[in-house]
């Protein structure tokens, strides 16, 4: 639930209302920017919010539950203080940005909306575009290795252990233990889980005559 100071929320009832967007931009080193649709620039809190920007934004999508949040914004990159090189370079990565609403008749007074961090960045010339992602799209993020009855190492990696360019650019690798086993004689590098039980073995119900000694399923 947002906190709204009650100076703003008393101007948030008056028949006219003086507000404007704004963003704050975290990096990861330390530096702190600020970018608003205003016409002047603003100050919050000791961050400066440049009016140079000629930034704008794209509807933001807020969900209920675990769904990611997202949106983009658009702007040009002087008023950053970001070149693209320094894009390139990756400084945007993981950067937190926060959306807030700004009484810019009376800059103390405001509220932040949401908070995320950076996505995609692209640039066109002087001008760049950033994609917010809400801090629940972590969620949607694979963290370590996945259990899958197929290999997941690359082809000829390290993990693997093979040469790739020992073998035809034609060759067929289906990630499969029978195949390791059998086609490339590297079972002792597969890097993938072949007696993982699948849905039809956890749901599987006891079979007259079978036998239940409690033994490998595999003998």
């Amino acid at each position: 639930m947002r906190e709204i100071q009650a100076p703003l929320q008393s101007h948030l009832s008056e028949p006219v209302t003086t507000l404007c967007t704004a963003w704050k931009l975290e990096l990861s080193d330390g530096r702190v920017f600020g970018f608003t649709e205003h016409d002047e620039n603003l100050e919050v809190d000791g961050v400066l919010y440049s009016a140079r920007s000629s930034q704008t934004q794209s509807e933001t999508e807020s969900r209920l539950g675990f769904s990611a949040d997202n949106g983009s914004i658009q702007g040009v990159l002087e008023s950053l203080v970001i070149s693209s090189a320094d894009i390139d370079d990756g400084v945007l990565r993981g950067a937190k940005l926060s959306h807030l609403k700004i009484n810019w008749t009376a800059p103390s007074q405001y509220v932040v909306l949401s908070v995320g961090e950076v996505g995609q960045v692209t640039t066109q010339g002087e001008y760049f575009e950033v994609e917010w992602l809400g801090f629940s799209a972590k969620l949607n993020r694979s963290t370590g290795r996945v259990f899958s009855k197929k290999c997941d190492a690359k082809f000829g990696d390290e993990r693997c252990g093979l040469l790739a360019s020992n073998y035809g650019s034609d060759v067929i690798c289906p990630k499969t233990f029978t195949a390791c086993r059998d086609q490339f004689h590297n079972a002792e590098n597969f890097r993938g889980f072949p007696y993982l039980l699948g849905a039809d073995a956890l749901l599987a119900a006891p079979q007259l005559g079978e036998l239940k000694d409690g033994g490998s399923r595999y003998r």
